[in-house]
């Protein structure tokens, strides 16, 4: 149990956390002041004075009088708060989901008791910018939320990805953050403790959805196409590109090669990232030579359809892959730099680990610092993790899918 006493010109506030995010218990509120926790609790109280929600964590006003409170996670009873208080805003550390319980005495006797419970109120998600692999992982536990506790679910996202939540998220309506709101959380991959229960370098990325949101799994949702299949011949998707060139696969003949055999296999390739040329950290990437320029930052509804009708994709640690495998396309997924359990799970998952490989999720690095190769910089065996990935390999793994096609033993899960 942490508790953070701290004043601004307004009003009193004071932190509490559970045990684990007890050495931040003198952060300063600035932290969290974009996040709006300083504003009066939505959820009013028939006690003048005493309002709650979960917007920016728990939040609970408490009026100036002879109160004693305590809060605990309902699930756990862990008790993160137990004490006399007056005329504070009370506010807890964690932002991510916790089901909270609390309790109020007024001179001696309980007079309030709450138990989270988001039945027929508005939640709503803030997605703050960030890859779209990120929040492609997200938006099915956001709806499975929604059916689970039976809410209102509303998020804020940029505008290219609403038209996602719009297709295959119906109940879920896009909008800025509300002023009513029985709970808001933040989801988004990343290492800040107070929004992560567990840093993102430790799970794979549903687990890490699954923690942000307090669930055990969500079904699924399939991104079917809206359009009929406009190209007839057999063809395969490919993306060369990623946030930063560092995740791209280095091999300086690989793409090349790989869409010279699929050439020869009769599949016509589409390369579908939204630049033909891509640039930073001393490194650029370009469209294979032989592939076809499908490239342009066109709505993502109309790469579904193509990803929808491809025989396979062929991508990287990257969100193109997510969309891929949102869109139920079979997904070669070349990564060094992220270990095979990170990402959403595939038996066409191609990695060299004969050499240096996984850093992303190394947590004795200080990261993320893609400036240079973390433990090879300046040396021969700088992005081995990559460079070293050879073209054989996904050759090899591409031949392994064709055959799984042909004998049907290609399957999907309907669960992540």
């Amino acid at each position: 149990m942490t508790t953070c006493r701290t004043s601004t010109a307004t009003m009193n506030f004071k932190y509490f956390s559970a045990p684990r995010l007890c050495k931040y218990a003198n952060i300063s509120f600035e932290s969290f002041k974009e996040l709006g926790q300083l504003k009066p609790p939505a959820i009013k109280t028939s006690y003048p004075g005493l309002a709650f929600d979960f917007n920016c964590g728990m939040r609970l006003q408490i009026p100036a009088g002879n109160w004693h409170v305590k809060i605990l996670d309902h699930d756990s009873e862990v008790v993160c708060f137990d004490e006399d208080i007056s005329d504070t805003l009370l506010i807890s550390l964690e932002k991510f989901f916790v089901r909270w319980e609390f309790l109020l005495w007024l001179d001696g006797q309980l007079v309030f008791h709450h138990l989270y419970d988001p039945t027929d109120w508005r939640v709503h998600f803030y997605y703050y910018p960030s890859g779209m692999g990120d929040r492609i992982v997200l938006f099915p536990y956001m709806e499975e939320f929604r059916k689970k506790w039976r809410c209102k679910v509303s998020c804020s996202v940029e505008p290219y990805l609403q038209e996602i939540i719009k297709l295959y998220f119906p109940e879920v309506e896009c909008s800025p953050m509300p002023n009513d709101s029985y709970a808001t959380y933040f989801p988004v991959p990343g290492f800040s403790p107070f929004f992560t229960p567990e840093e993102l370098r430790k799970v794979p990325m549903e687990k890490f959805a699954q923690q942000i949101f307090g669930l055990q799994r969500a079904e699924k949702i399939i991104y079917y196409p809206t359009k009929p299949r406009q190209i007839m011949e057999p063809y395969v998707c490919i993306a060369a590109q990623a946030s930063i060139t560092p995740k791209t696969w280095l091999n300086p003949d690989g793409w090349d090669t790989v869409v010279d055999y699929l050439n020869q296999l009769g599949y016509r390739v589409l390369c579908i990232d939204k630049n033909r040329e891509q640039t930073d950290h001393g490194m650029t990437v370009k469209m294979p030579d032989g592939a076809e320029d499908f490239t342009g930052n066109i709505p993502l509804s109309e790469r579904v359809n193509l990803l929808a009708y491809a025989d396979f994709f062929i991508g990287l640690s990257s969100g193109l892959s997510w969309l891929a495998w949102a869109a139920d396309c079979p997904v070669v997924l070349i990564s060094g730099i992220t270990p095979a359990w990170f990402e959403f799970s595939t038996p066409y998952r191609v990695i060299n680990r004969l050499v240096c490989f996984g850093c992303h999720n190394d947590i004795n690095l200080k990261w993320p610092d893609y400036e240079h190769c973390p433990h090879h910089k300046g040396t021969d065996r700088a992005y081995e993790c990559s460079k070293k990935i050879s073209a054989r390999q996904v050759i090899q793994t591409i031949n392994q899918l064709l055959d799984d096609k042909r004998t049907g033993r290609l399957k999907n899960s309907n669960f992540i």
